[in-house]
C-alpha cells in the first residue's frame, strides 16, 4: 500500500511538471502571437495565428486534465490515509505473504510496476540487468521519467552505458 502511495506522489509531480512546461510554452507562443499581429494582415498570418491558438487551446486542455488526475490522487490519498504503524505491518505481512507464494518473473514484474513491490536490495530481480531494463522500458514507455531515473541512479552498474 505504501508504495502504491510513493508512485502517486510521484505521478503528481510529473503531472506538475509537465502542467509547469506546458505553461512555458503557451507563454513563448504568447509571445509570438504578439509578434504576429504586427504583421500585415493576411491569409497566411490568419493561419498561423490560427495554428498557435490551437495549440495553445490544446496545452490547455491537456493541463486541465492533469490538474483533474492531480486532484483525484491527492483527495485518493487523503481519502484513504493509513496510519504508519498500521502500514508498517501491513507491508511486513505482504512481504510474508510474498515468500510463501511461487512467484514468476513477470509477476515480480507486475508488483513492482504497480508499486506493490518496492525495487530495492530486497528485490529478487535486484541484481539483473535485463530485469531492470525492461522496467526502465516500461517507466519510459508510460513517460514516468523519474522512476527511471530512480531506477539508474539506484543501481552502481554502467546501466547509462547499456542504455545508451
Amino acid at each position: 500500500m505504501w508504495g502504491m502511495f510513493e508512485v502517486f506522489k510521484n505521478n503528481i509531480d510529473v503531472l506538475k511538471k509537465r502542467v509547469q512546461f506546458n505553461l512555458e510554452i503557451i507563454a513563448k507562443n504568447e509571445l509570438r502571437i504578439k509578434e504576429l499581429l504586427n504583421e500585415p494582415v493576411s491569409k497566411e498570418r490568419a493561419k498561423k495565428l490560427n495554428e498557435r491558438f490551437d495549440f495553445n487551446n490544446n496545452l490547455l486542455e491537456e493541463n486541465q486534465d492533469a490538474l483533474k488526475i492531480q486532484k483525484s490522487l491527492i483527495d485518493f490519498m487523503e481519502k484513504h490515509k493509513i496510519d504508519m504503524d498500521d502500514t508498517f505491518h501491513l507491508i511486513s505481512d505482504y512481504d510474508d505473504s510474498i515468500a510463501n507464494v511461487d512467484l514468476e518473473k513477470e509477476d515480480y514484474f507486475d508488483l513492482t510496476i504497480n508499486g506493490a513491490l518496492d525495487f530495492d536490495k530486497r528485490h529478487p530481480y535486484y541484481k539483473d540487468e535485463n530485469f531492470i531494463l525492461e522496467l526502465i522500458k516500461y517507466f519510459t514507455e508510460v513517460e514516468n521519467y523519474e522512476m527511471c531515473s530512480k531506477l539508474v541512479r539506484g543501481r552502481k552498474t554502467n546501466l547509462s552505458k547499456t542504455l545508451n
